[in-house]
């Protein structure tokens, strides 16, 4: 007699191929997400490529970046040399970006070398997306992964049939927008800030970081490190560790999905947006975090 486990497998033999993508900004940070991802997902059915929002890049500017990163892959001291070669490769670098290079190294994929990349633009919002997700889309909607710095319109939610899944770096409904993690250290509120640290994975939904709450995680110390970066870097590690393994699951259960958990909205918490941190805040936000840190100190 064949099992219910047998027939649950023999049953989803015959279901339709989840065809997915990752969507990435062009960035340090994402690379790390894309050498995990390809890790997982390069020989999967379904993989249909990884989005990033950048206009067409040169074959060789594309061609050098893969270079520098099989070229310094897990290097963590770099000269001033080297970190300028990489802001003549990306966009732009920041502090996080420097301080996950110093605790993990140089990832070893860039955001742009998989041979499925396709760029949309700066703009993910305009004409040049919509009408590659009209056709992505066309024969069945596709489930599309994403870690962007930009609020997508509803046209993405209904093309995908809210297939549409976000990591967020905080946890959820506690800090939402950019930047979350360095302007919850700015209250100076050591409660509010543990309880905001960590990383969600929710649906995407027409609110900015509103959607159904999925997984969330809390870092436990957050303390434990020597700056808000380092903090932030483990945070995306992690992050992209959780959002991986979510992705895995989803896809592999063809007769289930994610029902995901609705946030009460009493409890929504500041949206956080990029306009309004300044290289002042920045600056706010290490020291405040070093303060909150050396005050536990001195009560431990």
């Amino acid at each position: 007699m064949i099992n219910w486990i047998s027939k649950l497998n023999r049953f989803a033999e015959f279901m339709p191929q989840k065809n997915f993508y990752l969507l990435i900004d062009s960035s340090i940070i994402c690379s790390y997400l894309v050498e995990k991802w390809i890790k997982c997902f390069e020989n999967r059915p379904g993989f249909q490529g990884i989005l990033v929002k950048e206009e067409v890049q040169s074959e060789k500017l594309v061609e050098a970046r893969k270079f520098f990163h099989k070229k310094y892959a897990s290097h963590k001291q770099l000269t001033e040399e080297v970190y300028q070669e990489i802001t003549d490769l990306y966009p732009e670098l920041d502090l996080t970006e420097k301080a996950m290079i110093a605790q993990y190294g140089v990832s070893n994929y860039s955001t742009t070398e998989h041979p499925q990349t396709i760029f949309l633009g700066d703009n993910l919002n305009g004409e040049y997306a919509k009408n590659w997700l009209m056709e992505a889309a066309r024969d069945s909607p596709p489930f599309i992964f994403c870690s962007v710095s930009q609020i997508l319109k509803s046209w993405w939610i209904e093309l995908t049939k809210s297939q549409l899944f976000n990591c967020h770096t905080a946890v959820l409904p506690y800090a939402r927008g950019l930047h979350s993690i360095e302007n919850m250290a700015i209250l100076k509120d050591i409660n509010k800030f543990q309880q905001a640290v960590g990383f969600t994975i929710h649906y995407i939904d027409e609110g900015v970081d509103t959607g159904s709450i999925i997984r969330a995680q809390k870092i436990v110390d957050p303390f434990n490190f020597n700056s808000i970066w380092e903090l932030k870097g483990y945070t995306y590690v992690k992050e992209f560790e959780l959002f991986v393994q979510t992705a895995q699951e989803i896809l592999g259960n063809n007769g289930i999905i994610p029902a995901g958990i609705s946030v009460d909205p009493k409890l929504l918490g500041p949206n956080f947006r990029a306009k309004n941190f300044t290289p002042e805040k920045q600056k706010q936000a290490e020291e405040a975090y070093l303060a909150m840190k050396n005050s536990l100190r001195e009560f431990s």
